[in-house]
């Protein structure tokens, strides 16, 4: 229901007793319209019969109420890259708040369980944190699995950062200033490739002009919201998550059971940042819901950072389930979480790497 779920149950009052008395009344009012939109869709709109194909529509349907609004930008393009052996979507976001010339670019990364969303998903967020930033943002449409297997979609991730340090200027972009983030599976994308990039684990970046250790010291910061960065199992994913939000035990470790090219690679340092050695990253905002089954990932990841001596900006949002960015047109703390995300990005970029 909240990542793109389609709920058994009809109603709010239908759920749990223990998630009733958990949830915001602000969260309890984006369910109640969830539910509403839900049976709206399934009574107006006809789905492709590819259950893959019939859920990402779905994503795509539901999603649409939550894009509208939001800040106007100064202009917005949409380009393909050819990055990595594929031909990548992305949309160049630039607000009224940028500097012409020379702005720094945030590079983010859509959520969706590596399988859902695309450039228009997540369209509202991007122009949010464009706008609170100052910052151009680099919204990219990533090779979906399970037709892509990871790390495609990582060493997409790390070429498009290489092409803005090389071609960055071309684009009204400062290459020195970078930012790599996400929501969700796009949170773990973005750890995981600034630690390829700091690691040189990505070849033929931007053609071979640049190395994944010349992209990685452009990296100013990460916004990483509700993430999963490793954990198989945590007491956040035994008491939250379900038939509300697609997130139940079972339903988490589906998601990664056809990710990988190589079911070795599950366990590489990229795929779980928890295990990696996370010294040297540049700062990072960290960011999750308590209601989520992700909530031990970001609060473990935090930890490790400290433990690390990585500079760090963690929370926490009370009251709050799993992909609650999406739901500014009702939760208060979504638009608060971008805000503050904005700040940290620009106050990173301003002054030299720490």
């Amino acid at each position: 229901m909240t990542d793109g779920h389609t709920s058994p149950a009809q109603r709010v009052e239908d759920l749990p007793d223990h998630l009733l008395e958990a949830l915001s009344p602000q969260m309890r009012r984006v369910l109640e319209h969830q539910y509403a939109d839900e049976a709206r869709r399934r009574a107006e709109l006809s789905q492709p019969e590819d259950p893959l194909e019939a859920a990402r529509a779905d994503y795509r349907a539901e999603r649409a109420f939550w894009n509208v609004g939001g800040p106007a930008m100064a202009s917005t393009r949409d380009v393909v890259l050819p990055v990595a052996g594929a031909e990548v979507p992305v949309r160049c976001h630039r607000p009224t708040t940028a500097a012409r010339t020379g702005a720094p670019a945030i590079i983010f990364l859509h959520g969706g369980g590596f399988t859902l969303g695309d450039l228009d998903t997540h369209d509202r967020i991007h122009r949010m944190l464009a706008h609170h930033s100052g910052a151009v943002v680099v919204a990219v449409d990533y090779s979906l699995s399970p037709e892509a297997k990871h790390p495609q979609a990582m060493h997409e991730t790390a070429s498009v950062a290489a092409h803005l340090t090389v071609h960055g200027e071309e684009w009204g972009i400062d290459p020195r200033r970078l930012v790599l983030a996400g929501d969700s599976a796009g949170a773990g994308l973005s750890i995981g490739a600034a630690l390829m990039l700091r690691d040189d684990q990505v070849c033929g970046l931007a053609d071979g002009a640049v190395t994944g250790p010349e992209v990685f010291d452009r990296l100013r910061s990460l916004l990483l919201f509700y993430g999963g960065f490793g954990l198989a199992d945590s007491a956040s994913r035994r008491l939250w998550g379900g038939d509300w939000d697609g997130m139940a035990m079972e339903e988490l470790s589906a998601f990664t059971d056809d990710l990988y090219a190589d079911p070795v690679d599950a366990d590489a340092p990229w795929a779980r940042a928890i295990t990696a050695d996370l010294s040297g990253l540049p700062p990072v905002l960290v960011r999750s819901a308590a209601l989520d089954p992700l909530a031990d990932d970001s609060r473990a990841l935090a930890e490790l950072l400290r433990r690390g001596g990585v500079p760090y900006d963690y929370r926490e949002a009370p009251g709050i389930l799993h992909s609650y960015l999406h739901f500014g047109r009702i939760l208060d703390a979504a638009n608060e979480t971008l805000a503050e995300a904005g700040v940290f990005a620009a106050a990173h970029a301003a002054g030299p790497r720490r």
